[in-house]
């Protein structure tokens, strides 16, 4: 019988280097006021579930951006 701790690792979110790919390009713009421009990069990317997480869990204004 599979042990409960075995579920819960198989849950934990993968690592995100979020000092390394567009990360730091899309910080600079969202910072700088080039919500749009930011969303636009992210979107050209490809980015996975968990950098989209990422994205979100730093900059959670985000969602309203997409939604505009």
């Amino acid at each position: 019988m599979a042990d409960k701790s075995d579920k819960n690792e198989a849950a934990e979110p993968v690592g995100v280097d979020t000092e390394a790919g567009i990360f730091p390009k899309f910080r600079k713009l969202w910072n700088g006021g080039e919500h749009r421009n930011a969303i636009n990069l992210a979107s050209a990317e490809k980015l996975s579930e968990a950098e989209w997480a990422a994205l979100l869990a730093e900059f959670p204004g985000i969602v309203a951006v997409i939604n505009q």
